[in-house]
Order: C-alpha cells, then sequence, then structure tokens
C-alpha cells in the first residue's frame, strides 16, 4: 500500500513543474544556506527538535492517557495546566521542522512518510480543536474519579493514536520513500 501511494505521489510530482519551482525556490533561501553550509545548523536543530517533541509528548500523552479514564487520581485540569510547555514543544518542532524542510526539500516533498506525518499533524490539531471547544469545560468540572464519558475518551485515543503516528512517520522518512 505504501508503494503504492509513494509512486502516486511519484507521478503527480512528475507531472507538474511547480514542484522543481518550489525546490529550486526554498534552496536559494538564506534558511537553506544556513541547513546546508553551517556545519552544525543541522545537529543543533535536531536536537532542539527532539527537546520540542520531549516536551510536547511528554505533556500530551499523559493528558490522552487521563481523558481515556485511566490515572483516576489526577484531574485533568491540573494535566491541562502544563499544556503551555507542550506548545512551547510544538512551537520548537514546527520551526525546526520548517528548517528541514527548507534545507532539503527534495527528501521531504516527494516522500510519502512526509505526507503521512502532515496528515496525522493535521488529525492531532483538529483534535485538540475539538476537545477545547467541545470537552475542555466538562472535563475541569470533571471529579478526579468520575467516569470518564465516551466523547472525551475518543479524543484521548484520536490523539495519542495521531502522535504516535506523527513519531512514526517521522521515525520512517529515511526508510520509506527512497529519498533519503
Amino acid at each position: 500500500m505504501i508503494d503504492t501511494i509513494q509512486h502516486l505521489l511519484d507521478a503527480w510530482w512528475a507531472g507538474t513543474t511547480f514542484d522543481e519551482s518550489l525546490i529550486h525556490y526554498l534552496k536559494a533561501t538564506p534558511v537553506a544556506a544556513l541547513m546546508n553550509k553551517t556545519r552544525w545548523a543541522w545537529p543543533i536543530s535536531e536536537s532542539v527538535h527532539f527537546v520540542g517533541l520531549a516536551l510536547l509528548i511528554g505533556i500530551i500523552a499523559p493528558l490522552d492517557v487521563r481523558l481515556m479514564g485511566f490515572m483516576k487520581g489526577v484531574s485533568i485540569e491540573s494535566l491541562h495546566r502544563l499544556v503551555r510547555w507542550a506548545i512551547l514543544g510544538f512551537v520548537l518542532n514546527l520551526i525546526t521542522g520548517l528548517m528541514f524542510l527548507i534545507g532539503t526539500p527534495e527528501q521531504y516533498l516527494g516522500n510519502v512518510s512526509w505526507w503521512l506525518k502532515v496528515l496525522f499533524l493535521f488529525v492531532a490539531g483538529a483534535n485538540m480543536l475539538a476537545f477545547e471547544f467541545t470537552q475542555r469545560g466538562r472535563a475541569f468540572d470533571m471529579a478526579a474519579d468520575a467516569p470518564t464519558p465516551w466523547s472525551m475518551k475518543a479524543i484521548g485515543a484520536i490523539s495519542l493514536s495521531s502522535w504516535l503516528m506523527v513519531l512514526y512517520w517521522g521515525r520512517m522518512l529515511p526508510f520509506v520513500g527512497g529519498a533519503f
């Protein structure tokens, strides 16, 4: 299945000149020069990316597990207070991820793993918005030992699954798609 998606993606990219123009444009930017010509730019960016992942997943995963009905001794509101640190982790990952993309766009734009990672980022983001706008107040009012409603369990499971898929497809970038 992955090979089929990759072939379709390759055919789509090969049929246009937009991809080549975008790649040439990105490779001509100062960020690309920094990433490709400065010896420590890529390793430092990788390290910052890892710190961002640790902040993001280290905070969101326990919140998701709590939303799924586990860790009932911890209130959702107390876990949610840490979300600002998860947002910091996401911002670090967004900045460094864009630096990687701009530095070597040909490795990412034609790689099915990157597109699946982006897809799951959007799923996680939409799921987060669903929680914030439909369940947050209800979750904060819920007693720590109260049964967790199915809607919160679903949001927690979708979030945890989405972030695990973001991690998985990010890790698969060098192995699937042949770009690296």
